[in-house]
């Protein structure tokens, strides 16, 4: 016989006093907020922690948020869609539709998958995943 045992949502947690923390939730918002903010060249560094990883189909890995700023990528950013966004906890996946300006002034679009993890309700690594083929056709 299967014995069917209750499936713990590590989505919500109690914390002191009762109150009712939706990691899930916070997630979203959190990147969100970093979405909405790099869209419209606003406030996006501050989701970011201090130690932020960024790895993945980039040509050098980099850790800190000084070296993630400043990354060419983000200034040929004009506009951005949120395609898909999957988040489990403190975890997140999303699909993003880049309209991007090369520094030679062609503009073209990327799909870029991204996988993130926030730890204390900021932005601690993000691992990207493109076309690089097709991403260098357009630099050229």
């Amino acid at each position: 016989m299967f014995k069917y045992f209750r499936k713990f949502d590590y989505s919500r947690m109690i914390l002191g006093g009762g109150e009712i923390l939706n990691i899930s939730t916070e997630t979203r918002e959190i990147l969100e907020k970093y979405y909405t903010g790099l869209s419209i060249r606003g406030d996006w560094h501050s989701m970011l922690s201090e130690e932020i990883l960024l790895t993945g189909t980039i040509a050098k890995e980099s850790k800190g948020k000084e070296p993630f700023v400043n990354n060419n990528f983000f200034k040929m950013v004009r506009s951005l869609k949120i395609k898909e966004m999957i988040v489990e906890n403190e975890k997140a996946c999303s699909l993003i539709s880049y309209d991007l300006m090369s520094p030679k002034g062609k503009s073209f679009a990327s799909d870029v998958a991204e996988i993130w993890k926030v730890k204390d309700g900021k932005l601690d690594s993000l691992a990207i995943y493109f076309d690089t083929a097709a991403f260098q056709k357009s630099m050229e």
